[in-house]
């Protein structure tokens, strides 16, 4: 009894070990990702940018992003978790080398695109090794574990490259920065190993070719597919676009805050993220049948705290509903973890990465989609305005509004969808993911079931048979 409880913990601490490994890209890859955030003056100056320039960086950073999503997924599924994330580091650290010799707009575009395709790789191959290495029940912590690990790289990573490009210059700091991404590469080289929780998983993976392509279009199909991807949407795209561009000059410009106010309004958002997460990811773990109400509520929130900034009467509302609407929106990225969850638990193993990278899709287009709306919609209220004025901006967060709005109704529909198929599997006696309670506004036929009373049990929901069932 000894041995086997040794056994298992040694168990339990390498797969910590090879988490902690993984998530180390990621937390490189965020690191790499907001450099460009403190090195943005220098790189006005170095390059002779203007702001739409400048903004461009963050569209194609943005665009790459996704547009990586579903091909690394597939990849994670054909090659692993391991040899991804090697590619991941390398490309991203001959990215920055790169990045710290360019004297051209063209060729800062090109770094920071291939920056943009190593980063894309790393979130879902940390979270296809948690898929691996933990068990199911597990899945939410390590989700939001992960999740921590790059929030806190976003917030430490800014400190130390703003003074090392302060005392070391535009050259020496990012050859730094990339030379760390090669190095760690290294810890990546050792042979994968059979992870424990791959029981359910093709030995031959998906490989090519129209396989691939019925890999993916089977991950679509699936209700719970397209509930993830809607999930993922409405939940963080709205609050990625305010973050990564249009916070600071809606804060600045068009409520008139001082910088240093508006750069604490934009630190709450991470904070109250990391505080979300701690909160969420437990929550989720013990009471995974509110996933989906969980993000219907948040989405919502949201999109009253945007129609909140557009309607206000006289445009300015009062500082103290400004930062409870930033911290709402705080709370949406951790939200749309939710999306990851359902990848996991609906798709069988070998799909899984392919089906996360879906998910990924959809936040990070609707954050492009709302970064190039917000910008179009200025330009065509005030073309030429180098500061753009309040009323421009409400109108400019219409897009925002009616994008998170799209993103409920889409996500409503397809939670119904999801239950309903989740019900029928469930009265037919199979296993289903999640066990959940029908209710009255479920999308079934009369009489098709009835919710058989767990009288004296309270360890658990009704259970849910077909009509005349005894």
């Amino acid at each position: 009894m000894i041995g086997l409880s040794a056994v298992t913990a040694q168990a339990r601490k390498k797969s910590w070990l090879i988490w902690a490994v993984g998530v180390g890209v990621y937390l490189l890859a965020v690191f790499h990702r907001t450099s460009l955030g403190v090195a943005g003056p220098l790189a006005t100056d170095r390059l002779g940018l203007s702001a739409g320039q400048l903004s461009t960086f963050v569209m194609l950073q943005l665009g790459v992003y996704a547009a990586m999503q579903v091909p690394t997924g597939i990849l994670v599924d054909r090659f692993g978790p391991r040899r991804m994330l090697l590619v991941a580091t390398v490309i991203m650290g001959s990215a920055q080398l790169l990045f710290s010799q360019v004297e051209s707009y063209p060729l800062a575009l090109l770094a920071r695109g291939l920056l943009g395709c190593g980063d894309a790789m790393t979130y879902v191959s940390v979270l296809r090794l948690a898929a691996g290495w933990f068990p199911g029940r597990r899945y939410p912590l390590m989700v939001t574990f992960t999740s921590l690990t790059g929030m806190a790289g976003n917030v430490i990573a800014t400190v130390p490259l703003t003074i090392m490009l302060a005392d070391l210059g535009w050259g020496p700091t990012f050859a730094i920065a990339g030379g760390m991404s090669l190095a760690y590469g290294l810890l990546l080289l050792r042979p994968a190993m059979a992870a424990p929780y791959r029981q359910a998983e093709r030995a031959d993976g998906p490989v090519a070719g129209r396989r691939v392509l019925a890999e993916v279009k089977q991950a679509w199909r699936l209700p719970a597919g397209r509930l993830a991807f809607w999930v993922h949407l409405s939940t963080m795209a709205g609050p990625t676009a305010f973050a990564v561009l249009w916070g600071y000059p809606y804060l600045t410009q068009g409520l008139g805050y001082a910088p240093a106010m508006a750069s604490t309004l934009l630190m709450l958002l991470v904070i109250g993220g990391l505080v979300a997460n701690l909160i969420i990811g437990p929550l989720l773990s013990r009471r995974p049948a509110i996933r989906g109400p969980l993000a219907v509520i948040v989405a919502m929130l949201c999109l009253t705290g945007w129609l909140t900034l557009i309607l206000w009467p006289g445009g300015a509302p009062p500082l103290a509903v400004v930062v409870l609407i930033v911290c709402v929106l705080s709370v949406g990225g951790p939200a749309s973890s939710v999306g990851f969850m359902l990848a996991r638990d609906y798709n069988p193993r070998h799909r899984i990465s392919t089906a996360t990278g879906l998910v990924n899709v959809g936040g990070f287009c609707g954050a492009v989609f709302v970064v190039f709306a917000v910008g179009q919609i200025l330009d065509f209220l005030e073309p030429g305005a180098q500061t753009h004025t309040l009323g421009a901006y409400r109108w400019a967060l219409v897009a925002i509004a009616v994008m998170t709005a799209f993103g409920i109704f889409r996500m409503t529909t397809w939670l119904l969808r999801t239950r309903v198929g989740v019900l029928r599997a469930a009265a037919r006696g199979e296993d289903v993911p999640v066990e959940i309670v029908a209710h009255r506004w479920d999308l079934l036929d009369a009489g098709e079931f009835r919710i058989v009373s767990t009288a004296g049990r309270t360890d658990g929901p009704a259970r849910v048979r077909p009509a005349g069932e005894r």
